[in-house]
């Protein structure tokens, strides 16, 4: 089997799957790591557009990200013949703040029902789904059944070597939707090490971040959108003290929230302090180390809470309520909110570790 513009060799298994796209509708893609997602998703997108429909692609591989930066899900729409998904800018990015949906699942089934529900409000008649190689386990059951439940896919198209995402399949055998598309790995499709995976992650954030500067953001006009932090009432100066002298160490920041009390502190909270401050707030005491908020990923997000950019956070200058972040984001004023991530990234694109801050 051929297909123009396209060396691949194709097997006859993905015929029914270039025909559902020609037609349009919703397709999510199903398959481990390696198997040619992403080459589907682009031959998927070419038929469509062929076949005159307007076709978007909504990119979920947060690890190996083609449409916007990593750690976000991208959506781009398909204008002429692409050879793979690098071709296309990035209509609209929603930030997730991962490169893995591990521990982050709600984040990321969200996200690609947000880019896909953009995709239907520009007009989209097909619309190609791309998802992460994550599918053995009760997460990857989770995941991939909360993405099928929250986008609606008219198909799922399944690559797979031999039966692994059978068990993702099941719950759909006896409905009439989605329609199930099972198709073969083709033998042309290259695997990737470890290693290459992440220096392609790299070489992504650096090329975002190349012409990045910094900005300062006010966090009363930019609050916390997935964090304890500036979500709760802040605490007055007598019982920061308290706090202090309870943790031993500096409180930079504290909050009462209705199920406790949230602190950013310089140093390593005492244990036995924090048991003492859930005693007397009725609650949980939660601390934040300064120093884990440094080179944290964040998300930029506008008026609407859509994503309009991605961040690093560089400095908190707690006084005077400000955040110093490194974005391509020309405009520090459009920034109405900030989502943060759980990754720790140089200005390089390098990955330097990961935490939770949120408070959560």
């Amino acid at each position: 089997m051929s297909h123009r513009g396209n060396s691949l060799d194709i097997p006859s298994s993905w015929r029914p799957a270039l025909d559902a796209a020609r037609a349009g509708g919703r397709l999510l893609l199903l398959g481990q790591t390696d198997t040619g997602k992403s080459t589907l998703a682009a031959l998927l997108a070419n038929e469509a557009h062929g076949a005159g429909r307007t076709t978007y692609i909504v990119d979920a591989d947060v690890g190996q990200s083609s449409i916007g930066p990593p750690a976000c899900v991208g959506l781009g729409r398909v204008h002429a013949e692409v050879s793979s998904l690098d071709d296309l800018e990035p209509a609209a990015i929603d930030f997730v703040g991962a490169c893995s949906p591990v521990r982050h699942l709600l984040q990321t089934a969200t996200s690609t029902a947000v880019m896909t529900d953009a995709a239907r409000q520009h007009g989209a008649e097909a619309i190609i789904i791309d998802t992460t190689g994550l599918v053995n386990g009760g997460i990857a059951r989770a995941l991939k059944g909360a993405k099928i439940r929250l986008v609606a896919p008219d198909f799922v198209v399944a690559l797979q070597q031999e039966d692994e995402v059978e068990h993702l399949l099941a719950p759909y055998r006896t409905k009439a939707t989605p329609q199930v598309l099972r198709l073969h790995v083709s033998r042309a499709i290259k695997t990737r090490a470890r290693e290459e995976r992440a220096a392609r992650r790299q070489r992504s954030f650096g090329a975002y971040f190349a012409d990045a500067s910094s900005v300062e953001l006010s966090r009363d006009t930019a609050p916390i959108e997935n964090g304890g932090w500036t979500s709760g009432e802040p605490l007055p100066g007598h019982m920061c003290a308290y706090a202090e002298e309870r943790v031993a160490c500096e409180v930079l920041h504290a909050e009462r929230l209705p199920d406790g009390v949230f602190l950013i502190v310089r140093g390593r909270p005492d244990p036995a302090g924090l048991r003492d401050l859930e005693e007397s707030f009725d609650g949980t005491a939660r601390a934040v180390d300064a120093s884990s908020l440094a080179s944290l990923l964040i998300g930029l997000l506008g008026d609407r809470g859509q994503t309009i950019a991605v961040g690093i956070l560089e400095d908190v200058d707690f006084r005077r309520r400000h955040m110093t972040v490194y974005t391509p984001l020309g405009d520090a004023r459009m920034v109405r909110g900030v989502r943060l991530g759980s990754l720790h990234i140089g200005r390089d694109g390098t990955q330097l570790g990961t935490a939770d801050v949120s408070g959560e």
